[in-house]
């Protein structure tokens, strides 16, 4: 058995992943702030169709290249994003050009000869050090810092994160603003405050194409993918709601089915006394939907909806959950002649169906009015699916936005302010450090400022002049300096453009960032291994 290898040098290293860190951080760099712009993506499937999208998300954008690339570290920077995106659901460009412009730093610092282990050191230290400086100018968005009641948060403020998470606060092409108090709404009634969690999974997002974005809207209730076994007639429905785990089945299920030339009929008069019992059962506690995680049969369904209750059939027990938050009722066992159904298991609200695009329609379930349910839905219109996709996703990261500033009360300012701040005070703290880790710390504040300096050149001025002028406003205590939606540089972009960023989602995106390029910094030698793969006939006669 004969094995090879090949080995890039560390100059060659080094550069395969200074190229990578460029070119990934390229593919979303114009897509930043809000006056970035939107990338079309054309890729041709295995089917040899065409796919068509255009987004300025930076996780989208990326992930369409996975899989499609061989290069280890691309791979790697798409993982990293992906991770983040699965934990908070926001702030993936902010990730990405982070670890590209420190891959970048990082790699140029080695090759004037500063050791990794003190670029390492010093990224450390700004890391730190802005993680410090944004506890500093963090602005609190609740009045406390564990709230525990929605009253506690200041609602402005959070509608403000909304906007810059579904819009990067950019006006006029996508009027989603106008959805950001429903997004607070949803996110506040998916909150656990005393586990300090908010289940997203509560909130319902379908894509209804048709009509303008704007007409978007929260249901105070769920949106199923399920159909009626029988009296679709009966629907819409305004009654008591049961939710049952199990089956619904006769005693005697073995003989409910006779098959007689390939059709099936009823068969057995037990099996229909059993089934008029157990409808029964159900009925005289006033129920009109039943929702039931096992099977049905048919028999009990009809003698439901004969007794005016409509039964739905295996139903998911997640949205069985879900139901139970919306309509307030217990989910209990199968119900038997001897364990009918009562009153205290009952929940209210309405059921109805509701249609969408392509005749495809969609269970309604809604809340009694004047209630708050605990799940909630999110009817999402786009004049196009593509359109409407493209809504969902960017309600999406308004909601994510949302819960990161929910679990931990706390916004920065956008628009490059929070950078610039940060990357003031990582210069003062430099020259406490001796010349190779004060390089990397001052390289640290570069790095930050590129961010603001991404924004100035997407708005169409030059960073030379733009990044000078932030310092100066910054070094004369204008904490919140930085650019604003229209593209000004303005000295509080807060009250300028509600430029709001969920602290969580910017600290979790340097810390990763920084995590990750540090991970790359030491390797200096790529071996590859150029062995064929291995053919386990040649390993059992030993030819290999």
């Amino acid at each position: 058995m004969s094995v090879s290898w090949n080995q890039l040098s560390p100059e060659e290293t080094r550069r395969g992943i200074r190229q990578a860190a460029k070119e990934m951080g390229s593919l979303v760099r114009t897509t930043f702030g809000p006056l970035g712009a939107d990338k079309m993506i054309v890729r041709r499937m295995q089917d040899d169709t065409v796919r068509t999208f255009i987004s300025n998300d930076g996780v989208a954008i990326l992930e369409e290249f996975e899989g499609e690339t061989d290069h280890p570290i691309a791979n790697q920077l798409i993982r990293l994003v992906e991770s983040h995106e699965n934990e908070l659901g926001d702030g993936t460009t902010t990730t990405t050009l982070l670890a590209s412009e420190l891959l970048t730093a990082g790699t140029r610092l080695i090759e004037r000869g500063v050791p990794p282990t003190d670029v390492i050191e010093g990224f450390s230290i700004g890391a730190q050090r802005t993680l410090e400086v944004w506890d500093e100018i963090g602005i609190p968005v609740a009045s406390t810092d564990r709230p525990t009641s929605p009253t506690e948060f200041d609602r402005g403020q959070l509608e403000q994160i909304a906007h810059g998470g579904t819009t990067n606060n950019r006006t006029g092409a996508w009027p989603l603003e106008q959805l950001s108090e429903d997004i607070v709404d949803a996110v506040l009634r998916v909150w656990e405050p005393r586990r300090g969690t908010v289940h997203l999974g509560y909130v319902a997002i379908e894509v209804f194409p048709g009509r303008n974005v704007t007409s978007s809207e929260l249901i105070n209730g769920t949106l199923l993918p399920y159909e009626p076994m029988c009296a679709e007639r009966l629907l819409p429905i305004d009654a008591g709601i049961l939710l049952v785990e199990g089956s619904l089945q006769p005693r005697d299920v073995s003989t409910n089915s006779l098959s007689v030339s390939g059709e099936y009929v009823t068969g057995g008069g037990n099996n229909r006394r059993d089934s008029r019992k157990i409808a029964e059962a159900i009925a005289e506690a006033n129920v009109g939907a039943v929702f039931v995680t096992g099977d049905v049969s048919s028999e009990i369904g009809e003698q439901l909806a004969r007794r005016n209750a409509v039964c739905f059939r295996n139903v998911k027990r997640s949205d069985v959950d879900v139901l139970s938050r919306v309509t307030g009722a217990a989910i209990r066992g199968p119900v038997t002649p001897g364990e009918p159904a009562s009153s205290n298991d009952l929940g209210y609200g309405t059921v109805n169906v509701r249609a969408a695009q392509d005749e495809k329609t969609w269970l309604e379930v809604t809340a009694p009015k004047g209630t708050e349910p605990r799940s909630v839905g999110f009817v999402v219109r786009g004049g196009t699916e593509s359109a409407a996709d493209e809504a969902r996703r960017r309600i999406k990261d308004g909601l994510n936005a949302v819960r990161a500033a929910v679990k931990q009360p706390t916004a920065l300012p956008g628009g490059g302010a929070a950078d610039v701040e940060a990357a003031l005070a990582v210069r003062k703290l430099a020259p406490r450090f001796d010349g190779r880790e004060q390089l990397a710390v001052e390289e640290f504040a570069d790095v930050l400022e590129s961010l603001p300096r991404t924004l100035a050149r997407n708005a169409g001025h030059r960073p030379l002049d733009s990044i000078p002028e932030l310092r100066t406003r910054h070094a004369g205590n204008n904490q919140r300096a930085g650019i604003d939606a229209s593209g000004r540089i303005v000295d509080d972009v807060v009250s300028a453009s509600d430029a709001l960023d969920a602290q969580l989602v910017r600290s979790s995106s340097l810390v990763r960032s920084v995590e990750f390029a540090n991970s790359l910094l030491t390797v200096d030698n790529v071996v590859l291994d150029t062995t064929p793969p291995i053919n386990p006939e040649e390993i059992r006669t030993g030819t290999r």
